[in-house]
C-alpha cells in the first residue's frame, strides 16, 4: 500500500511538472531552449524550441512578411537563419548541422540528427537565433544517461554562448556563461526540458498567413 501511494504521488508530481512549465514558458516569445539529447536508441539530436511567434519575429525581421507565401517557404527561411546563427562544437570539433526537421505549432520545434563521439568532455554551443528579441534568453541543457543535469542561460551578457566541460558526471562552465542551477526558475525549466514532449495544440493564424500544415512524420524525440 505504501508503495502504491508513493507511485501515485510520483505520477501526480510528474503531471504537474509537465503542465506548469508548458503554461509558464510555452507562450513566451522571449524564452527559448536548446537541448543536446541522447535517445534510448543511441541517436543524438540537437533541439531548438520556442514559441512560433519568436520564429516569426526573426524571419519577418530579416525577410519581411512578403518573403514567404507558404509554410514550406517559411520553413526554408527558418533553416537558412538557423544555419547562420546556430553552432555546436564537441571536443573542439565543429558538429555538422544539416537537414533539420521542424514541427510548426504554437510551440515550434527544430530538430537536427547529429553524430556525436561515444565519449566527449567539452561542449560549446552558440545560438543567436533569437538575439534581437527583447529580453531574449535561451536555456541550454545536455541530457545523457548517467550524467547529472544542469541548465545554462544563453543571453546577451554572454553573447548567447555556453562552453561547458564534463567533471564528475556533471557539465560545468568553463567560461562566464550563467548557470540557472539553483535558480527558482529551474524548477519550471528542468521538467519542461526534460520531458521534451511534442504535445500541444496546433493553432491556425487569424487573418494571417497559415503556417501550420498537417504534420504526419514522427519526430525522433526519445528521452533517457
Amino acid at each position: 500500500m505504501y508503495y502504491n501511494t508513493r507511485k501515485k504521488i510520483r505520477v501526480a508530481l510528474s503531471f504537474l511538472w509537465f503542465i506548469i512549465p508548458m503554461v509558464v514558458l510555452a507562450h513566451s516569445t522571449s524564452q527559448s531552449s536548446t537541448v543536446l539529447v541522447k535517445s534510448k536508441s543511441g541517436q543524438w539530436t540537437l533541439q531548438v524550441r520556442s514559441a512560433l511567434s519568436a520564429f516569426e519575429s526573426v524571419v519577418n525581421n530579416k525577410y519581411t512578411v512578403k518573403g514567404y507565401n507558404t509554410p514550406k517557404e517559411f520553413e526554408e527561411l527558418v533553416f537558412t537563419l538557423m544555419s547562420k546563427n546556430l553552432s555546436l562544437k564537441i571536443n573542439g570539433q565543429e558538429v555538422k548541422l544539416s537537414d533539420p526537421k521542424i514541427k510548426l505549432g504554437h510551440e515550434t520545434l527544430v530538430v537536427y540528427l547529429i553524430d556525436v563521439p561515444e565519449t566527449f568532455k567539452t561542449v560549446s554551443l552558440n545560438n543567436t537565433m533569437f538575439q534581437d528579441i527583447f529580453k531574449s534568453k535561451n536555456t541550454f541543457m545536455i541530457l545523457k544517461n548517467g550524467v547529472n543535469r544542469n541548465i545554462f542561460a544563453l543571453e546577451k551578457n554572454n553573447n548567447f554562448e555556453a562552453k561547458v566541460k564534463l567533471v564528475d558526471n556533471k557539465f560545468i562552465l568553463v567560461s562566464n556563461t550563467n548557470s540557472l542551477a539553483g535558480n527558482a526558475l529551474s524548477w519550471y525549466v528542468v521538467p519542461f526540458l526534460a520531458t521534451l514532449s511534442v504535445f500541444g495544440f496546433i493553432f491556425k493564424f487569424k487573418k494571417r498567413k497559415k503556417l501550420i500544415p498537417d504534420f504526419n512524420s514522427k519526430l525522433i524525440e526519445e528521452m533517457d
